[in-house]
């Protein structure tokens, strides 16, 4: 191995470190939320949701807002938690140097899953929007946004960087039946 490779190791390592323990923050600071945003729903007095032109706010949604906005809540912080448990396991292998190997690549794979996912349940969530309100107005108004676009790259980023992790990972499996 030469020393430059040895130095990219120790420096990718310790960077990995750092953030495992900034997505261990963020995977404890979403199992707080959770519930904090349920107990929100079922008894708050502050604070609000704008759907379209109605503003929710607890105290003004029937029993069934209430369960669907639950609900929702509920799954989108459930996938959110899948995701960052899976990054997690990823950057710990990365952490301890193992960085091509199968079980790695399993949790890329996963917590990009679980990320699509969400980018799902997000672009749904616009398209029933704008049916809800072409109903209401009966005026249709498209506003695509940029985030769209840049999503859609960033996911195509990702994937190339799991294919890369894929054939690191094949080539890892060769060199070592090779040796």
């Amino acid at each position: 191995m030469n020393i430059q490779q040895h130095e990219r190791i120790i420096r990718i390592k310790k960077l990995s470190r750092y953030l495992y323990l900034t997505l261990s923050g963020i995977h404890y600071l979403l199992l707080v939320l959770w519930p904090a945003a349920l107990l929100w729903i079922l008894i708050g007095t502050q604070g609000s949701i704008t759907l379209i032109n109605e503003t929710l706010t607890p105290e003004n949604m029937s029993f069934l807002q209430s369960i669907l906005v639950g609900v929702s809540i509920s799954a989108f912080f459930f996938l959110m938690l899948k995701v960052t448990f899976h990054f997690r396991q990823l950057i710990q292998h990365f952490a301890n140097g193992d960085i091509f190997n199968k079980k790695a690549t399993v949790h890329a794979r996963r917590a990009l899953l679980y990320a699509l996912v969400i980018y799902g349940m997000f672009a749904c969530t616009s398209i029933v929007m704008w049916i809800l309100m072409y109903i209401e107005t009966q005026s249709f108004q498209l506003a695509l946004r940029g985030n769209y676009i840049f999503a859609m790259i960033i996911f195509g980023l990702m994937y190339v960087l799991l294919w890369a992790l894929e054939i690191g990972c094949d080539l890892n499996e060769e060199s070592e039946l090779t040796i």
